[in-house]
């Protein structure tokens, strides 16, 4: 019964998930993102990697259909460090190719509120 329960609200959380997201303007969902075209995307923060021998800060990046990566240099100040993992936000860039998949280099980015699911 409980995991039930878990996988309903589970589903109605990404269906909620995915209605914000188009909510935000978004000029393509996570899954679809082609590789080099100006995109808008929005999602959920689901980590925050900061690596300081590469001089990055890396933000994983979820809408409910596919996730992307985010990266932005290592500077003062670091106004990327708000994103913390649970954060909705939406990011504006260009999408570039890497080996572990598709890539925001430097995008503007924007910290959103996402509504409560009850």
């Amino acid at each position: 019964m409980i995991v039930v329960r878990n996988r309903e609200v589970q589903d109605r959380w990404l269906l909620e998930l995915q209605l914000w997201v188009v909510s935000q303007g978004i000029t393509s969902w996570l899954i679809d993102l082609c590789p080099y075209e100006e995109c808008r995307v929005a999602g959920i923060v689901d980590r925050l990697v900061i690596d300081p021998t590469m001089s990055l800060i890396r933000a994983f990046v979820n809408d409910g259909t596919g996730s992307v990566v985010a990266d932005w240099a290592i500077r003062r100040p670091t106004p990327e460090l708000a994103l913390c993992p649970g954060r909705a936000v939406v990011l504006e860039g260009i999408a570039g190719v890497e080996i572990n998949g598709l890539v925001l280099h430097e995008p503007s980015f924007e910290t959103v509120s996402f509504p409560e699911v009850a």
